[in-house]
C-alpha cells in the first residue's frame, strides 16, 4: 500500500483517502470544526491546515488527498499561527469571557479546548459583536444561543445530509450569516421532528436542550456523576443511547460517537432524545399493592370482598368511557413561537403533571414485599390445584429484556405448567412469524438495516410509515434514495416516504393480496422469474404460478385500483433490481388475513430471489424495542427458544434437563394466544401481567376489561398503575430500562447490551429480581444472581445465541444472532447458501 510519513510516521493508506483520514486511522489528531464524520466535507475552518513538503502553503487536512511519498507536519510552527489567527477571529463573536486570562480557563466544549490547547488569548469583542440569529423562542425542547456560534454549519449539514429533513440553513452573507429555522423562524412549519441531531454535532454548544439546562443548570451538564450505556426503550430500531446521570437521576440522553458500531450510529429521533422522563415520573409505583378486601389470616389470604368475582372501582370503565364526548386535548408547547401568534404554555413543566387519577389509588392499600410476594404465589397455586394448569396464564412484555421474558416463560412453563403466555407480537408481528416460518422456517429479518443504505438498489416499503413510527430507520431509507436507491410504497396512504417514492401503489384498503399476487403474475408473465434461485432454492413453484395466473395486473386494477400500467412498472423494477429490499410492517400484518398478505409477498420476493445477498433483505419491522427478542426467547404460546417447538417431545426433554424439572411437568400441548385467553369461553381464571396493559392494546378494549375484572386472580407487575393494573389484585412496581441491566433483540437481530444508569424509585423492585423470588416460592428452584447468569442459561438452550455472553457484550455492546460460538463476529446477513428448511 501507498505511505506518506505525518509526523515522522510512516502511515500507510487507501487511495481516495484525505490526510485527514490517514491521520485519524492512525491515531494522529489533527483539529477539526466544520469537519465532522460522514457530513459532506465544505473544509470551511481552517483550522485543520497542516504543513505539506513542497508546498508554498497549507493545505486543509480534510479536502486534501493523501499522496504516495507525501511529508505531512500537522503541528509545525506554521499550521499552529495559522489555527491561533483562526480561533482568535472566531472568539471575536464569540461570548467567551470564562476563558480569560485568570478566569482558570476551563474549556466548556469542543472549540474552547481548542483555545486552551492553542493558548489563544480572549479580547474584547470587535464592532460586529456577538453573534445573533434565530433562537428558538418558546421551543420546549430545543434552543439557540447564538452568541455561541462559530458557522460551522454542521448542525445544517447533519439536519441535511443525515435526517435528510433540511430544516436549517445559513442567511445573509459576510458578517451578516447567521443560522436560521425555515423561512419564518418556526420549527413546526419548517418541518422539524426534534430528533436533536443538530444538538448532537455542535461543537460549542450554541444548539441546546432546553428542559436539562432548566433543571439542571449547565455545570451539572457538563459533569455527570455517571454515564451509562442504554438501549432506547421505544421502537424496534434499537438505537444505543448513554443516559447522564446526576445525583441519582437522568439529566439527559445523549448519542453514542458516530463512528462507534451500533444500528443508529449515534442518531436519535425525539422519542430517544426527549422522551427518557417517565423512569423519574411523579406517577411510578413506588411500593407493592393489595387490592382491599384481601385479609391476611396467618400464612393464609382470603378475599372478603364481592363474589364471585366482578372488580368494581370509583372510576369509569371503559365502555362508560366510550359513550361521553372526548376531551379537548390539552394546549401544544412544542414549536410556539412568538411568530405563530400563539400564547407558550409555561405553567409547570409536563413531566410535573399528575397522570394517574387519585380514585385509581383508592382501591388499594400499600403492602410489604412479603404480603404481595405470598399472596400472588399461594393463588397462582391454588388455582393450578383447584383447577389445573390450563387455567392459569401469563403476559410476557416486549419493553423488557431477554433475560427477563425468560425468566417468566421459564416460570410459566416449569413452575405452572401450562404454556399460556403471550406477549404484544400477538397483536403485530405474529401473522409475520407464521408465514415466514412456513415459508422460510425463520421469524427474523434476513438482512441488516444498513445494507439498505450502502447495497441496495430497489426499496419496496409495504404498510409502513417508517419516518413516523421508526424515525431513525426512516431517515436511513431517505439517504438511501438521495444516493440513488428506487423506491416503491405501497400503501393505503400518502405518507412521507410515499410522496418521495419513484411508484406509490396506493391500493384499496385490504386488497394487498391482490396486489402482491398480480405483481408476481406480471413476473412470470414479462420472464423476469429468477430461474437459478427458484430451481435451487424453492419448491412448489408451479402450484404458485397457478394461483397467481388469474391475478392479472388488469383485474388487480379493479380490485385495488391501482392502473394495470403502474403495477406493472413496479413489478419489473422489483424483479429487475439487482438488489431489491422488502420491508413491511403493521399495515400488512393486523388484517384478519394478515399471514396470507405476507406470504403472498415472500412469494414475490422468493420468486424474484430476493433474498439470502448483501443488498437484498428481508425486513418485518418491529413495533416495540424487544418484542424481537421476546418471542426468540420463547414468551409465546407454541415454541420455547429459538422457536422450537413445545409439542416435540425431544425439545421438552432438553428444557426439562436445563430447568431440573421432570419432562413430564411440561405441557406438549400449544399455549393460548392473548387473543385467545380473553374471549368468552377462556377458561383462564388466574392472570400474571409483566409489562403489559391488555385492556388498552387488544382490539376490544372494552370487552378486554370486562374480561379481566372477572378472573379470580390478576396479578400485574409494572412502573405505573395502568387501566390494566388498577383491576388487579396485587400490583407490583418493577423497574425501567434505565434502573436495570439487560438485553434487547433489535428488529434486524442485534444483541445488545443496555447497562442500569440509576436506582429503582421506593421500594420498587428490578423485574428480574421478583420474577426469581416468585419463581422459588411457586417451587421451581432459581439461583441467578445476575442477568449474566441467565443469558449464560439462554446461551446453553438456544443454539442461534449459544456464542453469546456478557462478557462478549460488555466488550462490542452488539452482535447479531445467529452467534453459533465464543468466537464468532456474527451474522449481518442470512441464507446466502440455504434455508432451514
Amino acid at each position: 500500500m501507498p505511505t506518506v510519513s505525518i509526523n515522522g510516521t510512516s502511515c500507510s493508506f487507501a487511495p481516495g483517502q484525505t490526510i485527514l483520514d490517514v491521520a485519524r486511522a492512525h491515531q494522529i489528531d489533527v483539529p477539526t470544526l466544520c469537519w465532522y464524520p460522514k457530513l459532506p466535507t465544505v473544509a470551511n475552518c481552517r483550522i485543520c491546515l497542516v504543513s505539506v513538503a513542497g508546498q508554498e502553503k497549507l493545505q486543509p487536512a480534510c479536502y486534501t488527498p493523501a499522496a504516495e511519498g507525501m511529508v505531512v507536519e500537522t503541528e509545525s510552527d506554521s499550521a499552529i499561527e495559522s489555527r491561533r489567527g483562526v480561533l482568535s477571529l472566531l472568539l471575536e463573536r464569540y461570548a467567551g469571557e470564562h476563558l480569560a486570562a485568570g478566569k482558570g480557563r476551563e474549556p466548556r466544549n469542543e472549540f474552547e479546548e481548542y483555545v486552551v490547547r492553542y493558548g489563544v488569548p480572549v479580547a474584547p469583542h470587535g464592532e460586529l459583536g456577538l453573534r445573533s440569529g434565530d433562537e428558538r423562542p418558546g421551543d420546549t425542547m430545543i434552543q439557540h444561543d447564538m452568541s455561541l456560534c462559530i458557522l460551522c454549519t454542521r448542525c445544517v449539514r447533519a439536519c441535511e445530509d443525515i435526517q435528510e429533513v433540511g430544516v436549517l440553513d445559513v442567511a445573509e452573507r459576510g458578517a451578516h450569516s447567521h443560522i436560521i429555522v425555515g423561512g419564518d423562524g418556526d420549527p413546526d412549519h419548517a418541518g422539524c421532528t426534534w430528533c436533536g441531531e443538530c444538538v448532537r454535532v455542535c461543537p460549542t454548544g450554541a444548539i441546546f436542550e432546553v428542559i436539562p439546562k432548566q433543571r439542571f443548570g449547565a455545570e451539572a451538564l457538563r459533569t455527570p456523576d455517571k454515564v451509562a450505556r442504554s438501549i432506547c426503550p421505544y421502537c424496534g430500531v434499537g438505537c444505543q443511547i448513554d443516559l447522564q446521570v446526576k445525583d441519582n437521576e437522568v439529566m439527559r440522553v445523549t448519542s453514542p460517537w458516530i463512528e462507534e458500531y451500533s444500528p443508529n450510529q449515534g442518531s436519535t429521533c425525539v422519542k430517544g432524545r426527549f422522551g427518557y422522563d417517565f423512569p423519574q415520573h411523579r406517577d411510578r409505583l413506588q411500593a407493592p399493592l393489595i387490592r382491599k378486601g384481601w385479609m391476611r389470616n396467618g400464612d393464609r389470604w382470603a378475599w372478603t370482598g364481592e363474589q364471585p368475582r366482578h372488580r368494581e372501582g370509583p372510576w369509569h370503565t371503559i365502555e362508560e368511557l366510550g359513550q361521553q364526548r372526548k376531551p379537548r386535548p390539552p394546549g401544544r408547547s412544542v414549536g410556539k413561537s412568538r411568530t405563530t401568534g400563539l400564547p407558550v404554555i409555561e405553567d409547570q413543566d409536563v413531566r410535573d403533571r399528575v397522570a394517574t387519577p387519585s380514585t385509581w389509588y383508592s382501591a388499594f392499600r400499600e403492602a410489604t414485599w412479603d404480603e404481595a410476594m405470598s399472596l400472588v404465589a399461594q393463588e397462582l397455586l391454588r388455582i393450578r390445584t383447584e383447577q389445573g394448569s390450563g387455567a392459569l396464564a401469563a403476559l410476557a412484555s416486549a419493553k423488557c429484556s431477554n433475560e427477563e421474558n425468560y425468566a417468566l416463560m421459564r416460570m410459566v412453563r416449569a413452575g405452572l405448567g401450562t404454556n399460556n403466555v403471550d406477549h404484544c407480537t400477538r397483536l403485530c408481528h405474529s401473522t409475520s412469524v407464521a408465514a415466514m416460518n412456513r415459508a422460510l422456517h425463520t421469524a427474523a429479518a434476513s438482512g441488516s438495516m444498513r445494507e439498505i443504505e450502502e447495497a441496495c438498489d430497489v426499496i419496496f416499503v409495504s404498510g409502513a410509515n417508517t419516518t413516523e413510527t421508526h424515525p431513525v430507520f426512516g431517515a436511513l431509507l431517505k439517504r438511501a434514495v438521495a444516493k440513488g436507491a428506487k423506491l416503491i410504497v405501497a400503501d393505503v396512504r400518502r405518507t412521507e416516504l410515499a410522496s418521495m417514492a419513484d411508484i406509490h401503489l396506493q391500493m384499496l384498503p385490504g386488497t394487498d393480496v391482490a396486489l402482491y399476487n398480480s405483481m408476481l403474475n406480471h413476473v412470470i408473465a414479462a420472464g423476469l422469474v429468477n430461474q437459478a434461485f427458484v430451481a435451487a432454492r424453492t419448491r412448489d413453484f408451479e402450484q404458485v404460478r397457478a394461483a397467481v395466473q388469474p391475478y392479472t395486473p388488469e383485474m388487480a386494477e379493479k380490485i385495488t385500483g391501482i392502473p394495470a400500467g403502474t403495477i406493472r412498472h413496479a413489478a419489473e423494477m422489483y424483479a429487475r433490481g439487482p438488489n431489491t429490499s422488502t420491508l413491511w410492517a403493521m399495515g400488512l400484518t393486523q388484517h384478519s388475513t394478515g399471514t396470507d398478505i405476507v406470504a403472498s409477498l415472500l412469494n414475490l420476493m422468493l420468486v424474484c430471489g430476493m433474498i439470502g445477498r448483501w443488498g437484498a433483505a428481508m425486513i418485518p419491522i418491529r413495533g416495540q424495542n424487544n418484542v424481537q427478542g421476546s418471542s426468540d426467547m420463547g414468551a409465546i404460546p407454541f415454541a420455547y427458544t429459538d422457536y422450537r417447538s413445545v409439542t416435540d417431545p425431544g425439545v421438552r426433554g432438553e428444557f426439562a434437563k436445563a430447568w431440573g424439572v421432570a419432562e413430564e411437568s411440561l405441557s406438549l400441548e400449544t399455549g393460548m394466544m392473548v387473543t385467545e385467553m380473553v374471549d368468552e369461553s377462556s377458561p383462564i381464571r388466574g392472570l400474571y401481567i409483566m409489562g403489559e396493559n391488555p385492556v388498552i392494546s387488544d382490539p376490544d378494549i372494552a370487552h378486554a376489561e370486562h374480561w379481566v375484572r372477572s378472573l379470580e386472580f390478576l396479578a400485574v407487575q409494572d412502573l405505573f398503575l395502568t387501566e390494566t393494573a388498577r383491576w388487579a389484585d396485587v400490583v407490583l412496581p418493577g423497574s425501567s430500562f434505565a434502573e436495570k441491566q439487560g438485553t434487547f433483540a433489535n428488529t434486524d437481530r442485534h444483541i445488545q447490551l443496555s447497562d442500569a444508569a440509576v436506582s429503582p424509585p421506593g421500594q420498587a423492585r428490578r423485574d428480574l429480581d421478583i420474577l426469581i423470588d416468585l419463581s422459588n416460592r411457586l417451587g421451581l428452584e432459581t439461583s441467578w444472581q445476575s442477568p449474566a447468569e441467565v443469558m449464560t442459561e439462554i446461551a446453553s438452550v438456544t443454539p442461534s445465541w449459544r456464542g453469546v455472553s456478557y462478557e462478549m457484550l460488555l466488550r462490542r455492546r452488539a452482535i447479531q444472532y445467529p452467534v453459533p460460538d465464543a468466537d464468532s463476529e456474527g451474522t449481518p446477513f442470512l441464507f446466502a447458501d440455504s434455508f432451514p428448511t
